[in-house]
């Protein structure tokens, strides 16, 4: 009997970070109606390679998923963290059966024993052995080997060890550990065929260590080759698309036209929110602990925080600022939902704030200055006889943000604004009206409303404002009516009729992705699944749903040269542009022998600026010139002192001349050496294995039918 069959009872829960996310079946027993159940039908809720996933084991899983995901940030997860939630089970499934099938093809064991000797070993699993460890950090032998023989007990030392960490235990743990041993043998064995050769190894040395110093002459396509002296030909044209046929390869795509139905929260659900916040409001005057209802009713708790003038929103620091300590104000209505708030207590501020306003006439540059000037210093004027600076700021400010605020700056501090405003604001009285002041932005004329050194400790409630269950219930059912109403008649029409926008977008197969919603594999699927014309059921998609209907058909395939034409223009002009500085390039090294330096072409053409480019590695970065493959290439293979033929460039062409190269150290590198190599090996294998997993992702026969079952 495997020694592991004795833990099952009493093994602490314990979360696996596996190489691919395995992800294991746990089981509880809980409702169907979980996170947004659409439909049930059969329940099945996808298969992988023939292998059914039910709609329990896949809830099961999310559910336990969902779980710790609240346990470790204290938080319901928001609809759009529980759709992530779902694909990420999703995948994570799709691995461990993909996985499962080639362990299984490639005839994997793990026996018995090699678990017993892990577990009792000197290196036993990580994660088992850190629930052992004492205050100092030490692993408990001990104490673990005592676990091992009687995991029923609860064992605790006078050192505080204990080795039951709650009555949740995980039955599986053994099974875990057979998995994970497995996949390491399988990894190896995908693994097997990468080798490193000696040569690999030395050109890993080399472009880390040798260093070259060379002089170049960069000729560059758009400076010295204008693109009104190229005019390419239809022979060009169809040389570049031939050459480049990889290029026009299209995918198979699908365009769509689409509603999108957002779930907003209804009048009753602000009225809902509403009558909440006041009821709490109502227990908090009536002497109830604020900071026990905020742990009560808040999602994001805190027992208060002090704020300087500037630091909330005009409406919440209107009601702060004014409030005594111990005031309960609002509610107050704010984007992110009502505030309750209570002023805990006010301290003297380390800083001076001013409330102001401005109307601002800009210069523009085409404007007469003086007359900018004559304007301000007339509204000025009007302000300082009594008018309404508010209704001044919103015919005359070229500031459009504060123009609509009748001028209104709010609070700010010292080192805020530009120096000119800053100086004329904070010398100025209350009520006073100053300026025209000269600012980089133009003329201000400035009104001073209030100042003080002051900030307040103040305590937050807030209930944000969501769609309810019947509210978003109430969305999908009209989602679901148009959707069947468009199927009948056509979705263009019927979106007219309920003044709903028609939008569109062109999908590809791969990726899912649906431009202005996002990723959504489900509903690219339904689309490369169905025809011309078809009208879907409402897809879930951020803040809502959507319906689509197919409108064009496109089938993968090579794009014709005729309309690929236009769109080739600017590679192919750049291509003509390349090639001309090639051969101004051919045309200048001809002037030089091999004795010759590169700079001389400065000499026989100033228009050429030759030079120096300090040391650099080939596996770093040329200074002046960057990361070029073809220029490594070229100075590899040069001599000191050899000037190169001309080497083509994104940005035209180089002449290239060694003037100096490092030796091979030959003793670094047999120091290095078997560094060198783990890191090769590490690099390509994990490669390797990521490369052969898309692989057999992308063969695999995989249905994905959640969808139906979630919204």
């Amino acid at each position: 009997m495997p020694i592991m069959t004795r833990m099952r009872d009493s093994m602490p829960m314990i979360l696996f970070g596996l190489l691919v996310a395995f992800v294991i079946t746990l089981v509880f027993d809980w409702g169907m109606d979980y996170m947004g159940i659409r439909a049930r039908g059969s329940d099945i809720v996808g298969s992988i390679n023939g292998k059914e996933i039910t709609y329990r084991e896949f809830t099961d899983i999310l559910k336990e998923f969902t779980d710790n995901q609240k346990a470790s940030t204290g938080k319901d997860l928001t609809d759009a963290q529980l759709k992530q939630a779902r694909d990420q089970v999703w995948q994570s499934l799709v691995t461990r059966e993909l996985l499962k099938d080639q362990i299984a093809k490639f005839g994997i064991k793990v026996t018995d024993q090699e678990i017993t000797d892990w577990v009792w070993g000197d290196n036993p699993p990580e994660d088992l052995k850190r629930n052992f460890v004492d205050s100092t950090g030490q692993f408990r032998k001990d104490i673990y080997e005592q676990f091992l023989r009687d995991p029923n007990q609860l064992l605790r030392d006078p050192e505080g060890v204990d080795a039951k960490f709650g009555t949740k235990w995980l039955a599986s743990y053994e099974q875990n550990l057979r998995d994970r041993r497995a996949q390491e043998r399988l990894q190896s064995l995908v693994n097997a065929s990468v080798q490193i050769s000696e040569g690999e190894i030395e050109q890993k040395f080399h472009d880390q260590n040798v260093k070259y110093e060379v002089l170049y002459a960069l000729f560059d396509a758009n400076q010295l080759v204008p693109d009104s002296t190229v005019q390419p030909g239809d022979d060009d044209f169809l040389a570049y698309y031939n050459d480049h046929l990889e290029q026009q390869k299209v995918d198979a795509t699908r365009k769509l036209k689409f509603v999108h139905l957002r779930e907003a929260p209804s009048a009753g659900d602000t009225t809902d929110v509403k009558a909440q916040i006041d009821e709490i409001a109502q227990r908090a005057r009536q002497g109830e602990d604020f900071i026990g209802l905020i742990y009560t009713y808040d999602e994001n708790p805190d027992s208060g925080s002090y704020f300087k003038r500037g630091e909330m929103t005009p409406a919440l620091e209107s009601v702060a600022f004014s409030g005594k300590t111990g005031d309960v104000v609002g509610p107050i209505l704010e984007k992110d939902g009502f505030h309750l708030l209570k002023v805990l207590e006010g301290r003297a501020s380390n800083q001076e704030y001013v409330h102001a306003s401005h109307i601002l006439f800009s210069l523009d540059g085409s404007a007469d200055s003086v007359e900018i000037k004559a304007t301000a210093q007339r509204v000025a004027r009007l302000a300082r006889e009594g008018g309404d600076f508010g209704a001044l700021a919103k015919q005359y400010s070229k500031d459009q943000g504060s123009a609509e605020r009748n001028g209104d700056l709010g609070w700010f501090a010292k080192g805020r604004m530009v120096k000119p405003f800053e100086e004329a604001a904070f010398g100025a009285r209350l009520g006073q009206i100053i300026g025209p002041i000269r600012s980089q932005f133009g003329w201000h004329v400035i009104k001073v409303h209030a100042r003080e050194s002051r900030e307040v400790k103040v305590a937050d409630i807030v209930i944000p404002i969501q769609p309810s269950s019947q509210t978003q219930a109430e969305v999908f059912d009209r989602a679901r009516d148009i959707a069947y109403n468009a199927g009948q008649t056509d979705l263009a029409r019927e979106a007219q009729a309920l003044g709903l926008e028609l939008r569109e977008a062109v999908v590809k197969e791969k990726g899912g992705v649906i431009p202005g919603l996002g990723v959504n594999e489900a509903a690219v699927r339904w689309a490369f699944d169905n025809s011309v014309g078809d009208v879907s059921e409402p897809f879930t998609v951020p803040n809502g749903y959507a319906i689509f209907m197919i409108v064009e058909a496109k089938d993968a395939g090579i794009r014709p040269f005729e309309e690929a034409k236009e769109s080739l223009r600017p590679s192919v002009v750049r291509q003509l542009k390349i090639k001309k500085t090639l051969e101004m390039a051919a045309e200048n090294r001809g002037r030089l022998s091999l004795s010759d330096s590169l700079v001389k072409l400065q000499q026989t053409n100033p228009a050429v600026k030759v030079q120096r480019a300090g040391q650099a590695t080939l596996g770093g970065s040329i200074p002046g010139i960057g990361r070029d493959q073809n220029v490594f290439g070229a100075i590899s293979a040069l001599s000191v002192g050899q000037i190169s033929g001309p080497v083509e460039s994104t940005r035209g062409a180089y002449l290239l001349q060694l003037v100096s190269k490092t030796d091979f150290d030959s003793a670094a590198y047999k120091n290095q050496r078997e560094s060198l190599k783990a890191q090769l090996v590490k690099e390509r294998r994990g490669k390797a294995f990521n490369d052969w997993l898309t692989k057999l992702k992308e063969t695999a026969d995989i249905e994905d039918n959640r969808d139906t079952f979630f919204r």
